[in-house]
């Protein structure tokens, strides 16, 4: 071989190692942040249908808000009521959410059911990661639930319900969940002091307004162009 075809075999060996590099740092990576509890965050598309939830559930919000300052207390409560059904329905939106949810249910079916009753739910749940795509976070979420049933199945003296909340957090997004999460509760409790007759300020609505507004400042910063 001469020294000129030796050289070029020398560069394309080099380029191609750290071409191999370069892949599996980007890959460790990405593995690495996906992994992360509460990093599994939508992509553009899905945050832009979030942010029509958003947006309605916060128009509901001001609604009610202004039927509180005119006495309407029927106005007050129905949007109210409009603003937690659009608010509920964000958090629906995207593979990962959906899942979450359906671990969420899950997990609040304990309080009912025993730990026979509990298993037949597992196959639908590796059902619904199956809709995911194949990484970190998947991964970790699928480990999580396959200990949850080990737990229920008496291979292991622990509490299968821990395993399954962290199933769910591989699954949000946290920058997103934690304030949507805060104005779930504050409509909530609104609600609550409306059927329980107890008077509503204007300054009550304000939790609930500041958390929405954080939700949708992340959607809205995170769906740029």
């Amino acid at each position: 071989m001469s020294h000129s075809l030796r050289t070029k075999a020398f560069y394309f060996c080099a380029l191609f190692i750290l071409m191999m590099g370069i892949s599996t740092m980007v890959t460790a990576k990405t593995t690495t942040t996906h992994s992360l509890p509460g990093s599994y965050c939508p992509d553009t598309n899905i945050l832009l249908i979030i942010a029509e939830d958003l947006s309605s559930s916060l128009d509901f919000v001001m609604q009610s808000r202004a039927a509180q300052t005119r006495g309407d207390q029927i106005e007050m409560r129905a949007m109210l009521d409009a603003s937690g059904i659009t608010l509920k329905q964000a958090t629906s939106r995207g593979a990962g959410a959906r899942t979450a949810l359906l671990i969420n249910s899950v997990i609040l079916s304990r309080a009912k059911e025993n730990n026979t009753q509990l298993l037949t739910w597992f196959p639908l749940l590796h059902s619904a990661l199956l809709t995911l795509p194949y990484d970190a976070a998947r991964s970790a979420a699928d480990d999580a639930i396959g200990r949850a049933e080990e737990i229920l199945q008496g291979d292991q003296n622990a509490d299968p319900l821990d395993q399954l909340g962290k199933a769910r957090h591989f699954l949000v997004c946290d920058d997103l969940d934690i304030p949507v999460q805060a104005a779930i509760k504050e409509q909530i409790k609104l609600l609550s002091q409306i059927r329980q007759h107890k008077p509503v300020a204007t300054k009550d609505f304000d939790k609930l307004i500041d958390s929405l507004r954080t939700a949708l400042a992340y959607v809205l910063d995170n769906s740029k162009t």
